[in-house]
């Protein structure tokens, strides 16, 4: 019993694009544009012999991830005020003297800070990050001159302390970004048949899903999900089993592509409609007869053979019945019937026809008619194949691809069906417009 090739496992690699202008945006609202000391303009006193107040304005974000790695770096300005007294148990016994910098007509301190995160996806689409302050660097000092105390780490200290509870906001908003809502639309997509134009209906069947490297570029966040599966393809539109989730979530690198192998079985009137299309209006000549074939009708016979029933005007008109074995060459990529064959059904038609038309010349003309080249059949359809890539999942998610190459690993006819083995080869990418915490 003839049997297709082993099905080997099939990988759609899509490149993830996400516009993440809006929510840096909306990171970079939710950290505080100054941080004072407690009590400002007031003194905040450190001990019975010093008090100090100051206040820092940061700049706005400098954001880069690389291979899951972010860096969130700022600079900014300060300026502080001091004043010191004698102590005696612990109480005051001298007027204060005060001193400052960063004040009018100085000009503000500079200091620089960067926050570092590493971030991954989690099993259920969630992002996770851990943000810690990397460094925080003083540029200008800070030395109260009239009492030579540098306060400068005092202040680098407070400053530490606000920009690590904003990192941990951060963390906290960024646990709430789910890219699930983003890939459910795929995964109801995946779980369901879809239409590929005149090849019928595709299936994923997925059973692994794995992130790659995330990376930051021109206010997108880029990264590929692969999505590993064992398709299937039919000329049946019914969805007998509806799966909604994509799998639990792994971190493993991905390509850029997909490679899709897929076993397909066809009805007989899906095969008629595509021998149709492709064979109507062929014409050919012999000794003066002229055929151009109308309409092409299919039917399984037993021994992987068939029927055709082939419609024709032209000089003379009616109906032909022919039989034969259709043969695939895996390495021409063209399907042929080489023992094509007039079937008995046709033999009342010499009477009609002339014995000149059953000539063995015309009917190797029609073997080499019937001839369907696989790849000329998919240039002429690729723009409606492509046409299913490229469309709207959801508000502001998007497909975008193309194919490259449509092959058939095997063929086997059946009585009630005919069975393909096809590899698709091309590039599909996803881009989020639309994101929000």
């Amino acid at each position: 019993m003839k049997a297709l090739p082993a099905l080997p496992p099939s990988v759609l690699n899509i490149p993830v694009k996400v516009a993440i202008a809006p929510l840096l945006r909306q990171a970079e609202s939710m950290a505080p544009k100054e941080i004072r000391s407690d009590g400002w303009p007031a003194y905040l006193n450190s001990g019975c012999d010093f008090r100090y107040k100051y206040r820092f304005v940061r700049s706005g974000f400098q954001f880069s991830c690389v291979n899951n790695h972010i860096v969130v770096a700022m600079t900014g300005s300060y300026q502080i005020a001091g004043s010191q007294t004698v102590c005696i148990l612990n109480q005051s016994v001298s007027p204060w003297i005060n001193g400052s910098c960063g004040f009018p007509p100085e000009s503000m301190r500079r200091v620089s800070f960067s926050l570092y995160s590493d971030l991954r996806f989690l099993p259920d689409y969630h992002l996770q990050t851990s943000t810690q302050l990397e460094k925080i660097q003083a540029i200008d000092k800070c030395t109260v001159t009239i009492f030579k105390n540098d306060v400068t780490g005092q202040v680098l200290d407070s400053i530490a302390s606000s920009v690590n509870a904003y990192g941990t906001t951060i963390d906290n908003l960024v646990s709430q970004l789910n890219f699930d809502k983003y890939l459910q639309p795929i995964a109801e997509k995946a779980g369901k048949k879809i239409p590929l134009s005149t090849y019928g209906y595709l299936k994923l069947n997925a059973n692994a899903v794995n992130m790659g490297a995330i990376n930051y570029l021109s206010d997108t966040l880029r990264f590929t999900a692969g999505i590993h599966c064992f398709p299937e393809i039919s000329s049946d539109s019914i969805n007998h089993s509806v799966t909604r989730f994509l799998p639990p979530l792994g971190n493993a690198p991905a390509g850029n592509d997909f490679n899709l192998t897929a076993n397909a079985v066809y009805d007989y009137t899906t095969i008629d409609t595509l021998l149709t299309r492709t064979l109507r209006n062929r014409e050919f000549e012999v000794k003066g007869e002229k055929i151009r074939i109308v309409q092409v009708e299919v039917r399984g016979l037993d021994q992987y053979r068939v029927e055709f029933k082939i419609v024709f005007t032209g000089t003379k008109k009616g109906t032909l019945f022919l039989t034969g074995t259709p043969v695939l060459d895996p390495v021409t990529q063209s399907i042929s019937v080489p023992d094509l064959e007039y079937d008995l059904n046709s033999s009342s038609l010499v009477l009609v026809l002339g014995k000149t038309f059953f000539s063995r010349q015309i009917l190797q003309n029609l073997r080499e008619q019937a001839k369907v080249n696989v790849q000329e059949l998919y240039n002429k359809n690729k723009s409606r194949i492509d046409s299913q890539l490229n469309r709207n999942v959801s508000d502001g998610v998007t497909l975008q691809g193309s194919t490259r190459s449509l092959r058939l690993n095997g063929l086997v006819i059946n009585k009630d069906n005919v069975q393909v083995q096809a590899n698709v080869q091309g590039a599909l990418q996803m881009v989020i417009t639309k994101t929000s915490f």
